[in-house]
């Protein structure tokens, strides 16, 4: 394999979190059938489960995903559309963002999980300004801004005495 073929390989790897991404479409073929943004989700879900505990070294994970992802994504982007819904890296960092700061109990874990998910499929005014950016950040922020208003509603409903107890 020459040195370009394995550079593509690379990025298409990580940029479908080990194509994790391509499985609805190997699941059901349909063009326009998506599901790989959850099992992206849930693959990074899983993953928070094993970051450290410490809040610096889980910024610095946090913003090392996130970093990584846009790189990743910009150059998967050149073989695939922008945004392509098999590109799920992004999905990972979001829900990594989405869980900061939570304690790793399974109540306030789910519920990041759920508002992330919704605020990544629903996306908003941020989400859609944001994933105009150009390359890696447009797929990424988008993301970014959706796991930051799960972090608020998480937080509100903390702060309301129903989460963390």
């Amino acid at each position: 394999m020459n040195g370009g073929r394995c550079r593509d390989a690379f990025f298409l790897t990580a940029a479908t979190v080990g194509f994790v991404g391509t499985l609805p479409y190997r699941l059901v073929p349909l063009k326009k059938w998506k599901g790989g943004g959850l099992l992206g989700t849930a693959v990074g879900w899983g993953l928070v489960w094993l970051l450290p505990t410490n809040p610096a070294a889980y910024a610095l994970a946090c913003l090392s995903m996130a970093l990584f992802a846009v790189w990743v994504s910009h150059h998967a982007e050149k073989r695939m559309d922008h945004d392509d819904p098999r590109i799920v890296i992004d999905e990972v960092a979001g829900v990594w963002l989405a869980c900061a700061g939570l304690p790793r109990t399974p109540g306030p874990m789910l519920l990041a999980f759920l508002f992330f998910r919704v605020f990544d499929v629903w996306k908003g005014p941020w989400g859609r300004h944001s994933a105009r950016l150009p390359g890696g950040w447009g797929i990424v922020a988008d993301d970014l801004a959706a796991a930051l208003m799960a972090m608020l509603l998480l937080r509100a409903v903390a702060w309301g005495g129903y989460l963390f107890v």
